[in-house]
């Protein structure tokens, strides 16, 4: 694939993120506008691993943040690159 595909790839990509992944990323980048893309990603990874909030969830009988946080760490996982724009392009503004 050439750089021009890649780019114009991401791009589109970057458009379509979910906004859950947006907001995150912006609010992150906000609280801390120095902290640079290995920060954000652990700010990430942490907000989805398992925190009190899977307890709370599990008390209340109910396994939805549970399912709702491994499908964003997946895609956390999985689409860096994206991650990596939208901090670039949030850094740029």
């Amino acid at each position: 694939m050439f750089n021009e595909e890649y780019e114009l790839l991401l791009k589109k990509s970057v458009e379509v993120a979910p906004d859950w992944l947006k907001k995150d990323v912006e609010s992150i980048v906000s609280k801390d506008p120095h902290a640079g893309i290995s920060f954000l990603i652990s700010e990430l990874h942490h907000t989805y691993t398992f925190s009190i909030r899977h307890i709370l969830s599990a008390s209340h009988l109910s396994s939805e943040w549970s399912q709702v946080s491994r499908e964003r760490l997946n895609f956390i996982d999985n689409n860096i690159d994206i991650i990596v724009a939208l901090y670039n392009e949030i850094k740029h503004k």
